[in-house]
């Protein structure tokens, strides 16, 4: 404020900053910073930290969670045979079945490469929980031309029956999910 020498305003003199532009930048290196670019699920860092929150809001509301780890199987096959496009095509369709499966009852994340992660909060029980399960096993198994078939291995880990923190929760699951491709392999070499 500028004045005269009795002390009255003559004039006020300000800037006025427009910071949409630098706040949607800040917004986009965020959303960067959190999720993965291809299939723009949540990257590994913040699937760690989602699930460390997940764990102290289950433990405040006396609830269960479970955490899925799920690997699309043999998916160098993909790239290999058809191409590293169609692999990326494939890991969107995973990405897109994943995320609508769990929708409002969790949250989805790429783990890295062809590894997803899911997690289902407020778990009522483990029959709810494979009903889903059986869902996105379902929505994941589809034949491809040249006689492939897409499939994937999913292990489950429960909070707070099975672990009570992310890195037991993340080592259980991902033990279930080579016990299921496992048990998937045996089954394929029967015949079954």
């Amino acid at each position: 404020t500028l004045r005269d020498k009795e002390g009255n305003p003559l004039k006020i003199v300000g800037v006025i900053l427009d910071i949409d532009r630098a706040k949607k930048s800040e917004q986009q290196l965020t959303t960067r910073a959190s999720f993965d670019a291809l299939t723009e699920l949540y990257n590994r860092e913040t699937i760690e930290s989602q699930i460390d929150n997940e764990i102290t809001l289950s433990e405040a509301r006396k609830s269960e969670m479970a955490v899925l780890f799920i690997d699309v199987d043999d998916f160098k096959h993909y790239n290999d045979q058809y191409s590293h496009a169609t692999g990326d095509q494939v890991l969107k369709f995973v990405a897109r079945t994943i995320k609508g499966t769990v929708n409002e009852f969790g949250f989805a994340g790429r783990y890295g490469g062809d590894e997803f992660i899911a997690l289902f909060r407020g778990v009522p029980s483990m029959g709810a929980l494979e009903k889903r399960i059986d869902e996105l096993r379902r929505g994941l198994s589809f034949p491809l031309p040249d006689g492939l078939s897409m499939s994937a291995s999913i292990g489950i880990a429960a909070f707070p029956n099975d672990a009570a923190d992310y890195t037991g929760l993340f080592r259980l699951a991902d033990a279930s999910m080579y016990a299921d491709k496992r048990h998937r392999d045996e089954d394929e070499m029967k015949g079954n």
